[in-house]
């Protein structure tokens, strides 16, 4: 068990309370780590030559300091005080040796703002520390199937999403689908995660196309909105589309007056600046404040749950050993709230938290599934992404 307890144990004890000879008593100071990539090429605004941002600006690590900021109240009422330890590396082993370093100070709880590909190999490579994990920007399900020990996700799965995507389609009864998928590894994950939640509601693909950004003659069939969704009857288009440049052309393009979802349109994400139930106008009220303006995104939040996670779990297992810390904030009595009007915890089968998806335009939330009429024989929340049957670690 030492071997489990010596890191957290460090840094609680390096931070005890210290007695002034006034007799004040301050509080432990706690760390937790945050890691990104430096110079992620995922935060860079791509600007095309009508200077329209294709990506969305701002780093999520201010979700996860509004978090610390939020929770305030509640580590002062266990004399703690939460320090965010931000680290970057360059490369893979820049950043293993980061944890490894952050790991040995104290930090047994370390937010990964990482591509998925990292996110996997760091994971796989510190398996062995006594350390969580907490993925809060990558979607990709493989992830989820990994079955690490040491990592959970706050970042909501591409199954989640088109699991949300495809409950709105049914309850409207629009279930012949037309796919349009772009060339990259990325959105072919994401098409291949709606595939898989529209053979569970069995809806029809009446067909399968790939899009190009190419602009050549040659290649009309494939970069012409009108001519690939041509040929073909449907209800809706769904368009996997990671870097958004051919999607936002698509609606009111198409060949048929309908509906497109997906990246475009209609989008599924863990959150989106419109929503107004629930307390999530005052959340998005605090962010923008914070940021001087900047909206609240999906991967924000995401960062702010997982910040979140932690603190409660630290200040609400009432032991300093590291052990009991994470066993709480995998366990059932973990409870956080994202103004979502539900309390929200972790699947035990692959970290993943249950979490209401929202269904949103550029301008407002039409949706928040889980929809009414989906159930589940425990938790409807685990009717988005992949349930305990259907889960295999590979």
């Amino acid at each position: 068990m030492t071997s489990r307890r010596s890191p957290l144990l460090l840094g609680l004890a390096a931070s005890a309370f210290a007695v002034l000879a006034g007799g004040a008593v301050f509080a432990r100071e706690v760390p937790i780590g945050y890691l990104g990539l430096t110079d992620d090429p995922r935060y860079h605004p791509d600007i095309v030559y009508t200077r329209i941002e294709v990506a969305p600006g701002g780093n999520p690590i201010d979700g996860a300091i509004m978090g610390v900021d939020d929770l305030k109240v509640v580590t002062d009422a266990v004399d703690i005080q939460i320090k965010l330890d931000h680290q970057e590396a360059a490369d893979l082993a820049g950043l293993v040796a980061k944890v490894q370093e952050m790991n040995k100070a104290g930090e047994g709880f370390i937010i990964l703002d990482l591509p998925a590909d990292l996110v996997d190999q760091v994971s796989a490579q510190v398996k062995d520390l006594p350390l969580t994990l907490v993925n809060a920007t990558a979607p990709e399900d493989y992830l989820r199937d990994r079955c690490y020990a040491n990592l959970l996700h706050t970042a909501a799965s591409d199954r989640m999403n088109a699991d949300a995507l495809v409950q709105y389609l049914r309850t409207r009864n629009w279930t012949k689908v037309l796919m349009l998928v772009g060339p990259e590894e990325r959105d072919k994950a994401m098409a291949e995660a709606f595939r898989a939640s529209a053979d569970r509601q069995r809806f029809e693909v009446v067909d399968t196309r790939e899009f190009t950004l190419a602009t050549d003659p040659a290649n009309r069939e494939k970069n012409n909105p009108l001519l690939i969704t041509g040929g073909v009857d449907y209800d809706v288009v769904y368009v996997a589309d990671h870097q958004g440049e051919f999607s936002r052309y698509l609606p009111y393009a198409t060949q048929l007056p309908r509906l497109v979802v997906g990246s475009t349109g209609l989008v599924s994400s863990e959150w989106q600046w419109s929503w107004d139930r629930d307390g999530s106008t005052q959340v998005t009220s605090r962010f923008e404040k914070m940021t001087d303006g900047r909206r609240m995104t999906g991967q924000d939040w995401a960062a702010w749950m997982a910040a979140k996670s932690v603190i409660t779990a630290i200040a609400k297992a009432r032991s300093e050993d590291y052990q009991k810390i994470a066993d709480y904030i995998r366990g059932n009595r973990l409870k956080i709230d994202g103004s979502k009007g539900v309390q929200m915890n972790f699947r035990p089968w692959d970290g993943q938290m249950r979490m209401p998806m929202v269904l949103a335009t550029h301008n407002a939330v039409i949706a928040a599934p889980p929809l009414d009429g989906f159930l589940h024989q425990t938790n409807t929340l685990d009717t988005l992404g992949a349930d305990e049957p259907e889960h295999k670690c590979q």
